[in-house]
């Protein structure tokens, strides 16, 4: 018999496989610093979490903003400046990881201003640092 839970507006048909695939994810270094939560983290822990068997059974009206912009947002085309799919450097700071609509809207300084941003506080270990200028508009605008 399969436990069933409804958590915040979802209802997941194996819980425990989840939860265990939302720790391994939280923990790991993909989408961000080991032990941070982000939304990639969370596209990622769906993406396993279904991989795996497991299943949401959430119509898409019962769902609420957050998970809609969720679901967006994985349908969007997110990269480096470069076109990479990998924000993480070598020496484990993170370039800028936009939709590729919102790097195309962008000038080269523009471009270059809010990526130099968030690879300089990423190294003084800060996790979400705001887009600059143009940037900022270009991704809430981009719809």
């Amino acid at each position: 018999m399969t436990s069933w839970i409804y958590y915040n507006h979802l209802h997941i048909p194996n819980p425990k496989l989840r939860e265990q695939v939302k720790e391994e994810i939280h923990e790991g270094d993909k989408g961000g610093k080991p032990g941070q939560w982000s939304a990639r983290k969370a596209q990622l822990t769906a993406a396993e979490y279904k991989k795996r068997g497991g299943g949401y059974t959430t119509s898409k009206d019962d769902k609420n903003a957050n998970q809609k912009d969720l679901d967006n947002w994985t349908e969007e085309d997110w990269q480096t400046r470069e076109g990479s799919g990998t924000a993480k450097q070598e020496d484990g700071s993170r370039k800028r990881y936009l939709p590729k609509k919102v790097w195309e809207d962008l000038s080269e300084e523009e471009k270059k201003e809010t990526d130099d941003k968030k690879v300089a506080a990423s190294k003084e270990g800060e996790q979400y640092v705001p887009n600059t200028g143009k940037a900022r508009y270009a991704l809430r605008d981009r719809k």
